[in-house]
Protein backbone atom coordinates (compact mmCIF):
# COMPACT_ATOMS: atom_id res chain seq x y z
CA UNK A 1 0.00 0.00 0.00
CA UNK A 2 1.10 3.36 -1.02
CA UNK A 3 0.21 6.69 0.73
CA UNK A 4 -2.64 8.24 -1.08
CA UNK A 5 -3.83 5.22 -3.09
CA UNK A 6 -7.08 4.35 -3.64
CA UNK A 7 -6.76 1.38 -1.23
CA UNK A 8 -5.90 3.66 2.03
CA UNK A 9 -9.63 4.64 1.47
CA UNK A 10 -11.19 1.20 2.21
CA UNK A 11 -11.47 0.14 5.77
CA UNK A 12 -10.49 -3.71 6.18
CA UNK A 13 -11.03 -5.48 9.86
CA UNK A 14 -9.29 -8.22 8.88
CA UNK A 15 -9.08 -10.66 11.84
CA UNK A 16 -5.27 -11.29 11.53
CA UNK A 17 -4.66 -7.89 12.22
CA UNK A 18 -6.69 -8.13 15.45
CA UNK A 19 -6.17 -9.43 18.94
CA UNK A 20 -5.98 -13.21 19.23
CA UNK A 21 -7.52 -13.81 15.66
CA UNK A 22 -10.56 -11.16 16.47
CA UNK A 23 -10.60 -7.73 15.38
CA UNK A 24 -13.36 -5.65 16.94
CA UNK A 25 -14.22 -2.11 16.29
CA UNK A 26 -17.08 0.36 16.39
CA UNK A 27 -18.28 2.44 13.41
CA UNK A 28 -21.08 4.24 12.47
CA UNK A 29 -22.87 4.31 8.74
CA UNK A 30 -22.59 7.47 6.89
CA UNK A 31 -25.29 9.14 4.32
CA UNK A 32 -23.04 9.89 1.27
CA UNK A 33 -22.57 14.12 1.12
CA UNK A 34 -22.18 13.71 -2.63
CA UNK A 35 -25.89 11.77 -3.12
CA UNK A 36 -27.79 10.68 0.21
CA UNK A 37 -30.04 8.74 -2.19
CA UNK A 38 -26.69 6.76 -2.82
CA UNK A 39 -25.79 5.81 0.63
CA UNK A 40 -25.28 2.54 0.20
CA UNK A 41 -24.16 0.64 -3.19
CA UNK A 42 -25.17 -2.99 -4.21
CA UNK A 43 -23.14 -4.73 -7.40
CA UNK A 44 -23.04 -8.17 -8.74
CA UNK A 45 -19.72 -9.31 -9.96
CA UNK A 46 -18.45 -11.87 -11.48
CA UNK A 47 -14.42 -12.82 -11.79
CA UNK A 48 -13.92 -14.74 -14.47
CA UNK A 49 -10.30 -16.04 -16.03
CA UNK A 50 -9.41 -16.85 -19.35
CA UNK A 51 -7.91 -20.70 -19.08
CA UNK A 52 -6.26 -19.59 -22.34
CA UNK A 53 -3.79 -16.73 -21.24
CA UNK A 54 -4.65 -17.16 -17.31
CA UNK A 55 -5.55 -13.47 -17.10
CA UNK A 56 -7.90 -12.72 -14.38
CA UNK A 57 -10.51 -9.19 -14.33
CA UNK A 58 -13.47 -9.11 -12.89
CA UNK A 59 -16.32 -7.89 -14.66
CA UNK A 60 -20.05 -5.63 -13.43
CA UNK A 61 -22.74 -8.38 -13.67
CA UNK A 62 -25.55 -6.60 -15.64
CA UNK A 63 -28.39 -8.28 -13.35
CA UNK A 64 -27.07 -5.61 -10.77
CA UNK A 65 -29.85 -2.96 -12.95
CA UNK A 66 -32.30 -5.63 -13.91
CA UNK A 67 -30.28 -6.04 -17.46
CA UNK A 68 -30.10 -9.58 -19.19
CA UNK A 69 -26.82 -11.25 -18.16
CA UNK A 70 -25.17 -13.35 -20.76
CA UNK A 71 -23.25 -14.40 -17.38
CA UNK A 72 -26.02 -15.84 -15.32
CA UNK A 73 -27.35 -16.83 -18.60
CA UNK A 74 -24.28 -19.40 -19.04
CA UNK A 75 -23.73 -20.01 -15.18
CA UNK A 76 -27.66 -21.39 -14.96
CA UNK A 77 -27.41 -23.30 -18.48
CA UNK A 78 -24.54 -25.02 -17.34
CA UNK A 79 -25.65 -25.75 -13.52
CA UNK A 80 -28.67 -27.08 -14.95
CA UNK A 81 -26.97 -29.58 -17.37
CA UNK A 82 -27.21 -32.72 -16.40
CA UNK A 83 -23.64 -33.06 -17.05
CA UNK A 84 -21.47 -33.15 -13.33
CA UNK A 85 -18.59 -31.52 -15.47
CA UNK A 86 -20.75 -28.67 -16.92
CA UNK A 87 -22.13 -28.25 -13.54
CA UNK A 88 -18.28 -27.60 -12.16
CA UNK A 89 -17.62 -25.85 -14.86
CA UNK A 90 -20.85 -23.41 -13.66
CA UNK A 91 -18.71 -22.48 -10.91
CA UNK A 92 -16.59 -20.29 -13.22
CA UNK A 93 -19.32 -17.75 -13.84
CA UNK A 94 -21.41 -17.64 -10.79
CA UNK A 95 -21.78 -13.95 -8.89
CA UNK A 96 -20.87 -12.49 -6.22
CA UNK A 97 -21.75 -9.68 -4.86
CA UNK A 98 -20.74 -6.85 -2.41
CA UNK A 99 -22.17 -3.12 -0.55
CA UNK A 100 -20.51 -0.17 -0.50
CA UNK A 101 -21.08 2.74 2.06
CA UNK A 102 -19.13 5.00 4.36
CA UNK A 103 -18.52 5.05 7.88
CA UNK A 104 -17.18 6.90 10.67
CA UNK A 105 -14.53 5.27 13.04
CA UNK A 106 -15.58 5.34 16.32
CA UNK A 107 -13.12 2.90 17.99
CA UNK A 108 -10.63 1.04 16.58
CA UNK A 109 -8.14 -0.29 19.88
CA UNK A 110 -6.37 -2.36 16.62
CA UNK A 111 -5.72 1.04 14.80
CA UNK A 112 -6.24 4.30 16.90
CA UNK A 113 -5.49 6.54 14.34
CA UNK A 114 -8.28 5.59 12.25
CA UNK A 115 -10.51 6.92 14.64
CA UNK A 116 -12.48 9.89 14.01
CA UNK A 117 -11.77 9.45 10.07
CA UNK A 118 -14.50 8.85 7.53
CA UNK A 119 -13.76 5.87 5.11
CA UNK A 120 -15.01 3.06 2.85
CA UNK A 121 -16.49 0.09 4.12
CA UNK A 122 -17.25 -2.85 1.89
CA UNK A 123 -19.31 -5.37 3.04
CA UNK A 124 -21.26 -8.63 1.99
CA UNK A 125 -24.47 -10.42 2.44
CA UNK A 126 -24.74 -10.75 5.72
CA UNK A 127 -24.19 -7.00 6.91
CA UNK A 128 -26.76 -6.09 5.00
CA UNK A 129 -28.93 -8.06 6.22
CA UNK A 130 -28.53 -6.64 10.01
CA UNK A 131 -29.32 -3.71 8.17
CA UNK A 132 -32.50 -4.44 6.69
CA UNK A 133 -33.17 -6.27 10.32
CA UNK A 134 -32.94 -2.88 11.85
CA UNK A 135 -34.75 -0.93 8.31
CA UNK A 136 -37.90 -3.96 8.77
CA UNK A 137 -37.61 -5.63 12.38
CA UNK A 138 -39.40 -8.24 13.06
CA UNK A 139 -40.56 -6.59 16.33
CA UNK A 140 -39.64 -2.77 17.80
CA UNK A 141 -39.55 0.26 15.85
CA UNK A 142 -37.69 0.78 12.57
CA UNK A 143 -33.78 1.98 12.54
CA UNK A 144 -32.27 4.09 9.77
CA UNK A 145 -28.58 3.23 10.78
CA UNK A 146 -27.53 6.06 8.39
CA UNK A 147 -29.15 8.58 10.01
CA UNK A 148 -27.02 11.16 11.89
CA UNK A 149 -29.15 11.97 14.71
CA UNK A 150 -31.07 9.13 15.44
CA UNK A 151 -28.47 5.89 14.09
CA UNK A 152 -26.94 3.20 15.80
CA UNK A 153 -23.46 1.87 15.88
CA UNK A 154 -22.29 -1.33 14.27
CA UNK A 155 -19.94 -3.19 16.61
CA UNK A 156 -17.39 -5.13 14.27
CA UNK A 157 -16.43 -8.54 15.00
CA UNK A 158 -14.85 -10.10 12.08
CA UNK A 159 -13.12 -13.62 12.65
CA UNK A 160 -11.95 -16.44 10.82
CA UNK A 161 -14.02 -19.53 10.32
CA UNK A 162 -12.56 -21.92 8.06
CA UNK A 163 -10.62 -19.84 5.49
CA UNK A 164 -12.88 -16.81 4.93
CA UNK A 165 -13.43 -13.73 7.03
CA UNK A 166 -16.64 -13.96 9.15
CA UNK A 167 -19.38 -11.36 10.50
CA UNK A 168 -22.18 -13.23 11.90
CA UNK A 169 -21.06 -11.63 15.46
CA UNK A 170 -21.35 -8.23 14.00
CA UNK A 171 -23.92 -6.49 15.63
CA UNK A 172 -25.85 -2.74 16.00
CA UNK A 173 -25.35 -1.84 19.77
CA UNK A 174 -26.83 0.90 22.30
CA UNK A 175 -29.60 3.43 21.89
CA UNK A 176 -29.87 5.70 19.11
CA UNK A 177 -27.39 8.61 19.23
CA UNK A 178 -26.26 11.48 17.18
CA UNK A 179 -23.03 11.55 15.50
CA UNK A 180 -19.85 13.10 17.11
CA UNK A 181 -17.30 15.28 15.80
CA UNK A 182 -14.31 16.22 16.77
CA UNK A 183 -15.56 14.42 20.41
CA UNK A 184 -18.96 16.43 20.39
CA UNK A 185 -21.81 14.87 20.15
CA UNK A 186 -23.86 16.87 17.26
CA UNK A 187 -27.25 18.38 17.66
CA UNK A 188 -30.01 19.28 14.77
CA UNK A 189 -29.04 22.60 15.15
CA UNK A 190 -27.74 25.23 12.09
CA UNK A 191 -24.36 25.30 13.41
CA UNK A 192 -24.13 21.42 13.86
CA UNK A 193 -25.86 20.58 10.85
CA UNK A 194 -23.25 22.91 8.91
CA UNK A 195 -20.22 21.34 10.87
CA UNK A 196 -21.51 18.12 9.99
CA UNK A 197 -21.84 18.86 6.11
CA UNK A 198 -18.43 19.87 6.53
CA UNK A 199 -16.76 16.82 8.10
CA UNK A 200 -18.40 14.77 5.76
CA UNK A 201 -16.65 16.56 3.16
CA UNK A 202 -13.75 15.35 4.64
CA UNK A 203 -14.12 11.81 3.42
CA UNK A 204 -13.82 10.25 0.31
CA UNK A 205 -16.03 11.63 -2.49
CA UNK A 206 -16.29 8.82 -5.02
CA UNK A 207 -18.47 6.11 -3.44
CA UNK A 208 -20.28 6.43 -6.58
CA UNK A 209 -17.15 4.86 -9.03
CA UNK A 210 -18.29 1.65 -7.34
CA UNK A 211 -21.93 1.52 -8.96
CA UNK A 212 -22.70 -0.43 -12.01
CA UNK A 213 -21.18 0.59 -14.93
CA UNK A 214 -22.51 -1.31 -18.29
CA UNK A 215 -19.71 -2.78 -20.53
CA UNK A 216 -18.14 -0.94 -23.31
CA UNK A 217 -16.96 -2.78 -26.48
CA UNK A 218 -13.78 -4.07 -24.57
CA UNK A 219 -15.57 -5.69 -22.03
CA UNK A 220 -17.89 -7.31 -24.14
CA UNK A 221 -14.88 -8.76 -26.11
CA UNK A 222 -13.06 -9.65 -23.08
CA UNK A 223 -16.09 -11.62 -21.74
CA UNK A 224 -16.91 -13.25 -25.05
CA UNK A 225 -13.39 -14.55 -25.73
CA UNK A 226 -13.32 -15.97 -21.84
CA UNK A 227 -16.74 -17.89 -22.70
CA UNK A 228 -15.39 -19.29 -25.75
CA UNK A 229 -12.18 -20.78 -24.28
CA UNK A 230 -13.97 -21.61 -21.13
CA UNK A 231 -17.43 -23.51 -22.55
CA UNK A 232 -16.43 -26.30 -24.86
CA UNK A 233 -19.89 -26.86 -26.31
CA UNK A 234 -20.00 -24.39 -28.97
CA UNK A 235 -23.54 -25.21 -29.19
CA UNK A 236 -24.51 -24.14 -26.27
CA UNK A 237 -22.59 -21.21 -26.37
CA UNK A 238 -23.98 -20.25 -29.88
CA UNK A 239 -27.65 -20.43 -28.35
CA UNK A 240 -26.93 -18.26 -25.48
CA UNK A 241 -24.88 -16.00 -27.54
CA UNK A 242 -27.95 -15.76 -29.85
CA UNK A 243 -29.96 -14.80 -27.23
CA UNK A 244 -27.87 -12.18 -25.32
CA UNK A 245 -28.26 -8.72 -25.15
CA UNK A 246 -25.05 -7.05 -23.66
CA UNK A 247 -24.98 -3.06 -23.17
CA UNK A 248 -22.10 -1.24 -25.03
CA UNK A 249 -23.19 1.80 -23.17
CA UNK A 250 -20.89 3.47 -21.06
CA UNK A 251 -22.11 5.28 -17.33
CA UNK A 252 -20.45 8.83 -17.02
CA UNK A 253 -17.97 8.78 -14.58
CA UNK A 254 -17.85 12.59 -13.99
CA UNK A 255 -17.34 13.87 -10.78
CA UNK A 256 -20.09 14.45 -7.97
CA UNK A 257 -21.69 17.49 -7.42
CA UNK A 258 -21.38 18.38 -3.55
CA UNK A 259 -24.54 19.54 -2.89
CA UNK A 260 -25.92 22.83 -0.87
CA UNK A 261 -26.31 21.76 3.02
CA UNK A 262 -30.01 22.52 2.84
CA UNK A 263 -30.19 20.28 0.13
CA UNK A 264 -28.00 17.62 1.48
CA UNK A 265 -30.17 17.39 4.89
CA UNK A 266 -33.57 17.28 3.19
CA UNK A 267 -32.34 14.37 2.02
CA UNK A 268 -30.26 12.72 4.42
CA UNK A 269 -33.16 11.22 7.23
CA UNK A 270 -35.16 9.17 4.68
CA UNK A 271 -32.76 8.03 2.16
CA UNK A 272 -33.90 4.61 0.35
CA UNK A 273 -30.83 2.47 1.86
CA UNK A 274 -32.62 -0.27 1.73
CA UNK A 275 -33.03 -3.49 -0.72
CA UNK A 276 -36.98 -2.42 -0.91
CA UNK A 277 -38.70 0.89 -1.01
CA UNK A 278 -39.28 1.51 2.31
CA UNK A 279 -37.77 4.81 3.34
CA UNK A 280 -37.30 5.24 7.26
CA UNK A 281 -38.32 8.79 8.74
CA UNK A 282 -36.87 9.93 11.74
CA UNK A 283 -38.61 11.61 14.41
CA UNK A 284 -39.11 15.25 13.88
CA UNK A 285 -37.29 17.70 16.48
CA UNK A 286 -37.97 21.44 16.53
CA UNK A 287 -35.16 23.41 15.35
CA UNK A 288 -34.63 27.16 16.04
CA UNK A 289 -33.69 27.68 12.42
CA UNK A 290 -35.80 30.13 9.26
CA UNK A 291 -37.70 26.75 7.90
CA UNK A 292 -36.17 27.74 4.42
CA UNK A 293 -32.77 27.19 5.72
CA UNK A 294 -31.45 24.07 7.51
CA UNK A 295 -35.11 22.89 9.21
CA UNK A 296 -35.61 20.67 6.29
CA UNK A 297 -32.03 19.20 6.11
CA UNK A 298 -33.27 15.70 7.38
CA UNK A 299 -35.95 14.24 5.03
CA UNK A 300 -34.18 12.05 3.14
CA UNK A 301 -31.75 8.96 4.05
Amino acid sequence: KKEGSKDLEFYKPYPEDGKDGVYKSLVRFLPNVADAQKSKIHKYYVYLQDPATGNGFSVDCPSTVGKKSILKDIFWKLQNSNSAADKELSKKFSRKEDYYSLIQIVQDKNRPELEGKIMIFKFGKKLNDMIEAQLKPEYGDPVNPYDLFNGKLLSIHARKVGEWNNYDLCSFVGERCPIEVSGKKMEKNQDDMAAIVEYLKTGPQNLGSFEYRDWDHETTEKVMTVIRNTVPDGRMVSEILGGAATSSNSTSTSAPQIPAAQDFFAEASSTSVGSGSTKVQSTPTPVSAPASSLDDLYKDL
